[in-house]
């Protein structure tokens, strides 16, 4: 199995997959999702499932920082284009924006924080991770779901998983 993102260049994702970029929500959280390919899946792959976040965050808010989780993707699309979060029907969970450490102006409901969630790094350079796992199954997963549902629900029937890593600056 691999996979791989346009949008991660010399080890960066691009400007518009964060907080540099022009599309947010509300003001408030950049959405728009970066490309991801993926090719060579194991044969027995029904669905995939994404997961993306920053541990980078621990230090600044105490945990690694949700910015997207994605599940029962169909494996024969072959990649997800730019924007898909927002320009697809996609099975989403919900992000960190849902926080309740975030203060009054900054927190998102939960139907608000649901879907991707881009680079964002308050402080310095973070270092985001990517997942993708191949799954057995198609999940059984209501919009909004969090992180844990997604992790227990994948449990036994992981076929593989690939990790990809790319930094976004500050400014």
């Amino acid at each position: 199995m691999k996979i791989y993102s346009n949008n991660i260049v010399n080890g960066y994702f691009e400007d518009k997959c964060g907080h540099r970029g022009s599309q947010f929500l509300k003001e408030k959280k950049p959405n728009y999702s970066f490309h991801l390919g993926w090719q060579d899946l194991p044969k027995e792959t029904k669905s995939l499932a994404i997961v993306f976040t920053d541990p980078d965050a621990i230090p600044v808010c105490g945990f690694s920082w949700i910015h997207w989780t994605v599940a029962n993707v169909d494996p024969n699309l072959g990649e997800l284009p730019e924007n898909a979060s927002v320009n697809m029907p996609l099975l989403q969970g919900v992000t960190s924006w849902n926080s309740g450490i975030l203060p009054k102006e900054s927190h998102l409901n939960k139907e608000d924080a649901t879907g991707f969630g881009g680079c964002a790094p308050p402080d310095t350079e973070h270092r985001y991770i990517l997942e993708v796992y191949a799954l057995d199954k198609k999940l059984d997963l209501a919009p909004g779901f969090y992180l844990n549902e997604l992790l227990k629900a994948m449990d036994n029937h992981i076929l593989d998983k690939k990790v990809l890593y790319g930094l976004y600056k500050t400014k």
